[in-house]
């Protein structure tokens, strides 16, 4: 059966499945409505002992859990319409003359169970001949034992909306899906050898399981979160036993990136890998003392104001607030007697146990310790627990002797002892250059909370984090780590190589790779941005395009009327991306736009947009970081004048993967330099 007819057979294959799931959940929800109905009309005449509505509610129960598996399974037959498999391994076994053809996707498909399914999961033993193995000889661990045989052919399939785009067959795997259309359009032996010799190098960081931190330093274009991705995955199905999604973290740069990266890896199939930003993570941490501004306000500022307190997230400022902590020590508490009924304790037990055999316990929660061993101490005399209103009476008369326990107090006296402007609660805010200096005081003074168990953590754009974020990084996992970045793409006026200072603060079990060739951008969107950029060390590999355009106009009208006209020459494409200076430029081009072009399908992405839209996306810069669009758009070039302007410049020109064009309004320009 050649592949089209196979693709046919298993789509129908899968209709009938979403069929007979229908006709279930529609039979089961006739049943749970008459199970509820029989319940109503007839416990009050059920047997005096409860056992018949005992046997009632788990048949209703079992029935509802029932219901929700065959909605599973039918939501993954429908996302498998759209895409039935995505690889295809051919084994021969041993002592066999003719090799056993294996599909490979989301979910199994079998006719019915204990068949041979038209597709295979991606989990199962027999799918670890298409990821462990190329072409030749190769062995699979199945439930009768290890079978031995040669992997005969490999195939790669891309598949969308049912339809077959294209059919890769190579001796790897290739995990990139760039890569994969680039050989399926050009099959030279030239280009083959260099997609190979990237993908070895993504394999190697896909597949090590030797290094606890493994850092990434890879140049734009070269797949980096596609790696972190197959990453996950390949750590997922070898450590199954041991690893869970929800057991994986992934510090994303944004929500937006978030929803991205959650489209790109078919093979997850259903799980759910947990992300978060650690702006979202300092937001929760310290809401109880006001609302925490995020990196992209201080973003807003800098750009609009030109003002950056970066210097508050350094090794030296750590330093100085570290000497401040502990002289804490002896200048935040009073301490005395206590006693309470029959609970008496000198000054001198007190100062015994705060400084002696609670010393590695942080400040602010000793006196909660010393509250444990008195109410311990007093149960143990009576022989029965104290009331909670008791306990709580002793630790609030133990927290007196604190001067304050109120954390911006505290942040503020270390400010005033450096000198510097206090903490001022603006409109209830922290201000952004506080708040990564305000959680390190609070992980230092007060015992950290226990939170979810977290087995690995994922970072994305490692050269948007500070040395204090690191740090408290550092604190919060002790799990092993992939982290992925490119210091030339830095959200600052200067490049930040975070590879330097990483093992200082996670050790020596920090292992850095370096990629540095560049293949998702087309050469020529790639050299344009080349010369945006003071790092000249990236590597091309042959695939071309139009040239990247600056479009000159006499006004802005012209500027927009002309980005309206491009529309149409790239409505081809699926993703456009506008992308701004700032918030406020890209909410003025929405409304152009929407006002003077009628363009009705534009959507504004905002810092606390949820969503990546596929069509035609407005958005300040900072928030493409780790993002790719098939076009890229620059309106008002010309304001585009600071080093900081010029940074972002880059970073516009690196998401375009097809087409770039940038506008000039030559009148507003003048205006500008006057």
């Amino acid at each position: 059966m050649n592949e089209t007819k196979y693709l046919a057979f298993v789509k129908e294959a899968l209709q009938k499945k979403i069929e007979e799931l229908g006709a279930k959940l529609a039979d089961n929800e006739d049943d749970i409505k008459s199970m509820n109905d029989y319940f109503w009309e007839n416990y009050t005449e059920f047997d005096e002992y409860g056992y018949e509505m005992y046997d009632n509610k788990i048949a209703l129960n079992s029935r509802k859990r029932e219901q929700e598996e065959y909605k599973k399974e039918k939501l993954r037959y429908e996302k498998m319409l759209y895409s039935p498999y995505f690889g295809r391994v051919d084994f021969c076994y041993e002592g066999e003359d003719t090799p056993e053809t294996y599909y490979i996707g989301i979910g199994n498909l079998a006719k019915g169970r204990a068949m041979t399914p038209y597709v295979f999961d991606w989990r199962a033993p027999v799918s670890s001949l298409f990821y462990d193995y190329d072409k030749g000889p190769a062995e699979f661990l199945a439930p009768s034992g290890t079978l031995g045989g040669e992997i005969t052919t490999k195939k790669q399939y891309k598949i969308k909306n049912g339809t077959i785009i294209y059919i890769l067959e190579n001796d790897m795997n290739i995990d990139d899906e760039i890569l994969q259309q680039t050989l399926s359009e050009h099959a030279d032996a030239a280009l083959k050898s260099i997609v190979t010799t990237i993908q070895k190098e993504q394999n190697q960081i896909i597949r090590d399981q030797n290094h606890k931190i493994l850092a990434v330093q890879g140049c734009a274009g070269s797949g980096k979160t596609s790696i972190a991705l197959h990453r996950i995955a390949y750590l997922l199905y070898h450590n199954r036993k041991q690893l869970s999604a929800a057991q994986v973290l992934i510090l994303s740069p944004n929500s937006i990136f978030a929803d991205y990266i959650s489209r790109i890896l078919p093979e997850l199939g259903e799980e759910n890998i947990c992300e978060l930003t650690l702006d979202d993570f300092a937001y929760h941490e310290l809401k109880e003392y006001g609302e925490a501004e995020d990196r992209y306000d201080e973003m807003e500022k800098l750009l609009c104001h030109g003002k950056s307190a970066a210097y508050k997230q350094t090794k030296e400022y750590i330093e100085e607030l570290d000497g401040f902590i502990l002289s804490l020590e002896w200048e935040l508490v009073n301490l005395t007697s206590f006693s309470y009924r029959r609970i008496e304790i000198s000054d001198s037990q007190i100062s015994e146990l705060f400084y002696e055999k609670l010393a590695d316990v942080p400040i602010l929660s000793r006196m909660e310790k010393i509250g444990e061993y008195l109410i311990d101490a007093e149960e143990t005399l009576r022989n029965k627990p104290m009331s909670d209103e008791e306990k709580q009476e002793i630790y609030d008369r133990l927290n007196q002797m604190y001067e304050t326990r109120n954390l911006i107090k505290i942040y503020n006296r270390f400010l005033s002892a450096g000198g510097r402007k206090r903490l001022e609660l603006l409109g209830g805010k922290i201000r952004y250059e506080d708040v990564y200096p305000l959680l390190y005081l609070k992980y230092a003074v007060l015992q950290m909370p226990k939170r979810r168990e977290v087995k690995h953590l994922v970072i994305d754009e490692m050269q948007d984090y500070s040395y204090l974020q690191y740090v408290l990084i550092q604190k919060l996992f002790d799990c092993p780590m992939t982290i992925l970045g490119d210091k030339v793409q830095t959200l600052a006026e200067q490049n930040l190589d975070v590879l330097p200072f990483l093992p200082k603060i996670f050790g020596k079990g920090v292992h850095c790779v370096y990629l540095n060739k560049s293949y998702r951008s087309t050469m020529e969107i790639t050299a344009f941005a080349n010369r945006l950029s003071k790092d000249n060390g990236v590597q091309m590999i042959e695939r071309h395009g139009e040239e990247p355009q600056i479009i000159k106009c006499g006004t802005t009208d012209e500027m927009y009327a002309k980005m309206a006209l491009d529309f149409e020459k790239d409505a081809e494409y699926e993703t456009i991306a506008i992308l701004c200076l700032t918030a406020e430029s890209a909410k003025a081009v929405v409304k152009e736009l929407l006002e003077k072009q009628n363009k009705r399908d534009v959507t504004l992405l905002t810092k606390d947009s949820m969503k990546f839209q596929k069509g035609i996306s407005v958005l300040p810069f900072y928030l493409a970081k780790g993002l790719e669009f098939d076009v890229v758009y620059v309106p008002n070039l010309g304001d585009y004048v600071t080093p900081l302007h010029k940074q972002a410049l880059y970073i516009n020109a690196t998401r375009a993967l097809h087409v770039l064009r940038l506008y000039e309004a030559q009148a507003d320009i003048k205006i500008h330099k006057e």
